[in-house]
């Protein structure tokens, strides 16, 4: 497999393309839930692919929508490519647009919202995937104690962690031979998900790993952890693998057989999707420092990089970014 992954997927394979009634039904057939659907919507679009308790969608609606949803059997994360996004939860509401990840509600939870056309990536977990997730961090707790206290990222960089993870996991076709297993990979991607939103199973404290010798789950979820706190650091495979308790040679085994990619790939696509935000937002005067910022010294190829990932220029981004 090739260590870059494009985020944004060819639009025109989708599952469904419709739009009245017959899209609501397929809609809340997918998701499962009533999703009081409203308003022009147009023409609606989505593609599902799944692999072993996960869903990993893409759904584009064309026109203003509003939904005022049940609560769904799974919990969604939804990363928006264009357009405008919002989702309430009670008092809570949380705005997202391209570039912005959000999680659409916690377990049990109803939910409303709505927007002006959008494009997005939702990437559904199911409650037994979550379950043992939950059982690996504490055997004591169960999905019915899990509480999110926020639906937004912890930190951009915990934000570009998550979305790098369904990157390497979501891009193959179902019944590809992957050194990954269906379960492992799914359950990766739970836990990946309970780092990224601050929630009471899984603390500030990292934990102990498991057992420091083997290439275990435990090793690449620490290491993630550390990549998502230091992204912007200059942070070397030694650093982590010291870190994780673990040789370089470890570290390397651990990622290539939970992610199916090297440490260095992972980190540098982590990097790419912070440099995407700051650029996004305007925050630096010019490409050049938001490459420099998080260790892009060589222009030619990062925009290369920058290029297959995310479809435009990185000047192209900042252009049109926040001003």
């Amino acid at each position: 497999m090739p260590d870059r992954v494009s985020r944004r997927e060819s639009p025109d394979a989708f599952d469904f393309d419709g739009d009245g009634d017959a899209a609501r039904d397929w809609l809340e057939t997918a998701y499962g839930t009533a999703l009081g659907l409203d308003g022009r919507m147009g023409a609606v679009h989505h593609r599902r692919r799944e692999r072993g308790g996960v869903s990993f969608d893409r759904l584009r609606i064309d026109e203003s929508v509003s939904f005022d949803a049940e609560p769904m059997p799974l919990l969604v994360v939804v990363d928006v490519l264009s357009g405008e996004i919002e989702y309430s939860r009670g008092s809570v509401t949380d705005r997202g647009r391209a570039g912005d990840t959000l999680l659409a509600a916690g377990w049990g939870m109803a939910f409303s919202g709505g927007g002006n056309g959008y494009d997005v990536r939702n990437t559904s977990v199911s409650l037994e995937v979550l379950s043992a997730a939950i059982a690996d961090i504490d055997p004591d707790k169960t999905s019915d104690d899990l509480r999110f206290s926020s639906f937004t990222p912890r930190s951009p960089a915990a934000a570009a962690q998550w979305r790098a993870v369904v990157d390497r996991l979501g891009v193959s076709p179902e019944g590809s031979d992957r050194p990954v297993g269906q379960g492992d990979a799914s359950r990766l991607l739970a836990h990946s998900l309970l780092q990224t939103f601050a929630n009471n199973v899984v603390g500030d404290d990292r934990g102990a790993v498991r057992d420091a010798r083997d290439a275990t789950q435990a090793v690449v979820r620490l290491a993630q952890r550390i990549i998502a706190e230091r992204a912007g650091d200059d942070l070397t495979m030694s650093d982590i693998a010291r870190e994780c308790h673990v040789t370089p040679r470890a570290l390397q085994y651990a990622f290539r057989r939970h992610l199916d990619c090297t440490p260095h790939a992972y980190l540098r696509q982590v990097r790419l999707d912070l440099v995407h935000q700051v650029l996004r937002d305007g925050s630096v005067p010019t490409v050049g420092d938001a490459a420099a910022r998080f260790g892009f010294f060589n222009p030619g190829r990062f925009a290369t990089e920058y290029r297959q990932v995310f479809g435009e220029n990185p000047g192209q981004t900042l252009s049109h970014g926040s001003p």
